[in-house]
């Protein structure tokens, strides 16, 4: 039978897709850490990098950070009393929604708050954050605030021109033509500002870890901290389906950014040789610019 001519679309991403034995992986890491360590604490992590997040790991050295994939961690844990790994660990695993992770420790609670509300890191921000102040650039040199401030080199104007600046090359200086506001306090930031932004050496994003509760062995019991965090409901069968033709769902709210497999599920001291990248956002998708016909 002759072989089909019909063009095979291959993908040009590096990221490789998470399978069934990574995921197994993980539950058995989790749930071996979740028997040797005494607290489970769930911690927020606010503008998640990860190089600041390495830093964390290594501070913390003797414990371990899980981040990633909410489904898995909470079914490592157990998500009701019948297959809780530990008595209470279900509580925790309910209250596991969002962007969070899991920290487990040895570490006494007092000093894991404390310590947690002291560790902060200056971040550049991103698009889709708020603005913490307001920029307004006056007419003439564009200067970097640094201490004292400096011009921008000059290979940088066509940048500045292609992020909407008015500005042009006057004696070999990117120059505004006149006051260009980037941003005011409170506004969301465009990914063009945000560029700009990183440009002037402005830094308005802070990476910082946030306890919300934890699980304590000796108690068996879960104490919230920082606000803490609201468990899930859990819904009734019929509750949560669609009613068009597509197949049935039924799921939280908070869990849909989980449904996509390909979103990384960990980062873990073991896992050295692993891309700390991986560890930190969602995975690498593919989009139809990265699609091409094979043999091209």
């Amino acid at each position: 039978m002759p072989r089909t001519k019909r063009n095979k679309v291959i993908s040009l991403t590096k990221t490789t897709r998470k399978t069934r034995e990574h995921k197994t992986g993980l539950l058995d890491k989790v749930r071996a850490a979740a028997e040797e360590f005494p607290y489970i604490w769930i911690i927020q992590i606010q503008s998640d990098r990860a190089t600041f997040l390495h830093e964390v790991r290594e501070l913390w050295k003797g414990s371990k950070i899980f981040y990633g994939k909410i489904k898995v961690l909470s079914f490592a844990l157990g998500t009701s009393p019948e297959t809780e790994l530990r008595p209470g660990l279900s509580q925790l695993a309910k209250r596991l929604s969002g962007r969070v992770g899991i920290l487990l420790t040895a570490t006494p609670p007092q000093e894991v708050l404390d310590w947690f509300a002291t560790h902060s890191r200056k971040d550049y921000a991103r698009g889709g954050t708020k603005a913490t102040e307001d920029i307004v650039l006056p007419e003439g040199p564009v200067m970097i605030r640094t201490d004292p401030p400096e011009t921008l080199p000059h290979n940088m104007e066509t940048q500045l021109r292609a992020l909407g600046m008015p500005t042009e090359l006057k004696r070999g200086v990117p120059t505004l033509l006149r006051e260009y506001t980037v941003c005011k306090k409170g506004q969301t930031l465009t990914a063009e500002s945000a560029q700009i932004l990183k440009h002037l050496v402005i830094q308005m994003s802070e990476f910082r870890i946030t306890p919300l509760a934890y699980w304590s062995a000796e108690k068996s019991s879960v104490v919230e901290t920082n606000g803490g965090i609201k468990a899930r409901k859990e819904k009734s069968k019929g509750e949560g389906r669609k009613s068009s033709g597509a197949k049935d769902v039924d799921m939280d709210d908070n869990d849909k950014e989980d449904v996509d497999d390909d979103e990384d599920v960990e980062i873990d001291d073991d896992d050295e040789d692993d891309d700390e990248e991986d560890g930190v956002a969602a995975g690498d998708k593919v989009t139809s610019s990265m699609m091409l016909p094979a043999g091209i």
